[in-house]
């Protein structure tokens, strides 16, 4: 019988497990499971750099980058490299000294050696650029004072396995570190540090580093880093220096593959095991020394000659390294997140005042927790609390239309009065007084009302008739209090009729109906025929 396939293994697991809950009668629905496939082809593919970033001056730590531990570490990603076929759980987030941590475990040893003492180290070194490496072991790290005291470029550890049960886990710091340090000018690589046993556990750190870093600046080489081969105590214990190498070498290959520039870390010891004519990337030489100087005779790229180092900026002691090659550029991320899928039953709605939640994922794979904003409350519009009326205040209650909740607050009343009793009528000549009620609080306030306006009628006959040119004089009498007054009545103006022309006298004139006054035009010129116009006047 053939051996069945691990993805073969895991279908018929799968549907054993789908059989029992079917007959349970319980189905289950806690996360939603992705699945995605990448196949990668071993070979070089040429790094990218963008252009030149300038920095002019060392900037503050800005970014603040927020760590996800609640990711489901279920998760599983298929990948096939050569002809290895992989599946990767999601590294979860590491705690602060993780238990499992092979750093706790890691020799160290070289000179104490301070920043400042770096240039007259390595004076007489052709072309080369000041380093670091760092882990969550630093803490936090004050990387405006790492750049001003001239350090180049940073190694930051983003990950590792464990050395006791194997767990892939993300180095807590990594993102941070790595996007702080990018925006104070420090370019960035990054280090893996690896418990791997064979080829498909390297691959699976492989995988894992390459994701984790996908979203950082990264410049300087991506690491492998395997310590402690062969000793007894670690997980590695039974690995022997040729499997070794064909596991740096699965990572290294893989990296490369994923445009990154790759780097082998290893000690003296651990490349005598494995062999430095197996690698043919960069090599970084782990080497503690007193002298400033290493007997190690095989080529190498970079040196870490000591973990005693002290740098402004980092509290405790340091790595402190020294490259023999320097970037001009600082390279773009490979990717950025676009979190865009919204992973299923994961959205709590907000309320009106509590904000809600939902875990989006990203086209990589990734998620994260985003916050939905608090809805606020949709009220509705105020009215007067009929039974808590105050003088002179107004209670007034509204309503959330979403939650329900009723807000009650006090108001100066805007008084709306309304005529409750006329105490005293008002006449043309005085005012009268009444109360006013209000509506709304009851506040009663007593007010004038104003006098009435006469209401006046000319009398008949009057004491002075106008006439034509002359104004007259009326008396005007109230109709409500008898009150009288002369008012002058306008003259009537002339009432002229019609032309009147005058052939003898050659004149032509208009006489008023009333006044028979005569008002004369211009002269009259009677026409030349022998009949005459019916309007003029025969001389008798």
């Amino acid at each position: 019988m053939s051996k069945l396939s691990l993805r073969g293994k895991i279908i018929i697991i799968s549907a054993i497990v789908i059989a029992v809950l079917a007959i349970v009668g319980v189905i289950i629905f806690k996360s939603v499971n992705v699945k995605t496939v990448t196949t990668a082809v071993a070979g070089d593919t040429s790094k990218k750099l963008s252009e030149e970033e300038i920095i002019e001056e060392v900037k503050e730590e800005v970014v603040v980058v927020p760590q996800d531990n609640s990711i489901d570490s279920s998760l599983t990603e298929l990948v096939t490299f050569g002809n290895l076929e992989v599946e990767v759980p999601k590294a979860k987030v590491a705690k602060a000294r993780d238990e499992e941590d092979p750093e706790k475990v890691k020799k160290k040893g070289g000179a104490s050696v301070s920043q400042g003492d770096t240039a007259a180290m390595f004076e007489n070194t052709g072309v080369k650029s000041y380093g670091i490496d760092v882990s969550s072991y630093q803490g936090n790290i004050d990387w405006a004072a790492v750049r001003a005291s001239g350090v180049d470029f940073a190694i930051i550890r983003a990950g590792f396995r464990g050395y006791g049960t194997g767990a892939l886990k993300e180095d807590p710091y990594f993102r941070k570190n790595a996007a702080n340090a990018s925006a104070n000018g420090i370019k960035v690589g990054a280090y893996f540090y690896s418990a791997a046993v064979n080829e498909t556990e390297a691959l699976e750190e492989a995988i894992t580093i390459v994701k984790t870093i996908s979203t950082s600046r990264i410049t300087y080489p991506v690491v492998y880093d395997s310590e402690e081969i062969g000793v007894a105590g670690h997980r590695t214990a039974g690995v022997s220096g040729a499997q070794a190498a064909s596991n740096a070498n699965t990572f290294l290959n893989y990296v490369r593959s994923m445009g990154y520039e790759p780097m082998l870390y290893a000690n003296k010891s651990d490349i005598g095991k494995m062999g430095r004519g197996n690698f043919s990337c960069k090599f970084w030489l782990a080497h503690y020394t007193n002298s400033g100087q290493t007997d190690y005779t095989g080529s190498h790229h970079m040196w870490q000659y000591t973990s005693e180092g002290s740098v402004p900026g980092i509290n405790g002691k340091v790595d402190m390294n020294v490259a023999y090659f320097s970037y001009g550029a600082t390279a773009n991320a490979k990717h950025e997140h676009n979190y865009n899928i919204l992973v299923k039953n994961s959205k709590v709605d907000p309320k009106c005042t509590e904000p809600g939640s939902k875990v989006m994922q990203c086209s990589c794979g990734e998620t994260k927790k985003e916050e939905i904003p608090a809805l606020g409350h949709k009220w509705g519009n105020w009215t007067v609390i009929e039974s808590e009326k105050v003088e002179n205040k107004i209670k007034k209650s509204r309503t959330c239309s979403q939650c329900k909740t009723v807000e009650t607050k006090e108001f100066d009343c805007e008084h709306d009065y309304k005529l409750k009793e006329t105490l005293e009528e008002a006449t043309c000549e005085k005012v009268g007084k009444a109360q006013y009620e209000c509506t709304l609080c009851g506040h009663i306030e007593e007010k004038e009302i104003p006098k009435k306006e006469h209401e006046y009628e000319l009398q008949k006959p009057y004491k002075e008739d106008p006439t034509c040119e002359k104004d007259g004089v009326g008396i005007y009498k109230c109709k409500k209090c008898g009150e009288t007054e002369e008012r002058t009545i306008p003259a009537l103006g002339h009432e002229l009729g019609e032309l009147i022309q005058n052939a003898e006298e050659k004149l032509q004139y208009r006489e008023c109906k009333r006044c028979k006054n005569r008002f004369e035009e211009a002269p009259y010129e009677p026409p030349t025929n022998t009949e005459k116009p019916s309007n003029v006047l025969e001389q008798q």
